[in-house]
């Protein structure tokens, strides 16, 4: 069973990163370079971050205010709850830290030799 699983989480990953690629390649990229429009709310580099600022203290809150509020919930039920909560954003938030990880750049890497668009 444990292969099995392994196998499935796997795929889960593989296609997680295939989709954030091709919204990376196929989407922001173009519409920061203004080839296309898709629609994001930014158009430019310092408009992304400050939009990413935004969403980190935004997210921060709203972490909070689901905390609060399962305090609020009879006891067991809370507590089920956050369990539940947590245990599922860690998923998420996991594959999106392995992603990144797998695209970090080395640190003694020599920058001229980065790929600067997706491989075909």
């Amino acid at each position: 069973m444990k292969i099995i699983r392994k196998f499935f989480k796997n795929i889960r990953q593989r296609l997680f990163a295939a989709r954030i690629r091709s919204e990376i390649y196929g989407k922001i990229f173009p519409h920061l370079r203004q080839e296309t429009n898709h629609g994001y709310p930014f158009g430019s580099d310092e408009e992304i971050v400050r939009m990413n600022m935004k969403a980190f203290l935004t997210t921060e809150s709203t972490l909070r205010l689901m905390e609060q509020a399962t305090n609020k919930m009879p006891k067991s039920e809370g507590d089920a709850f956050k369990h539940i909560m947590h245990r599922e954003l860690q998923v998420v938030m996991w594959r999106y830290v392995k992603f990144a990880h797998e695209r970090m750049q080395p640190d003694d890497c020599d920058a001229r030799l980065i790929a600067t668009h997706a491989p075909a």
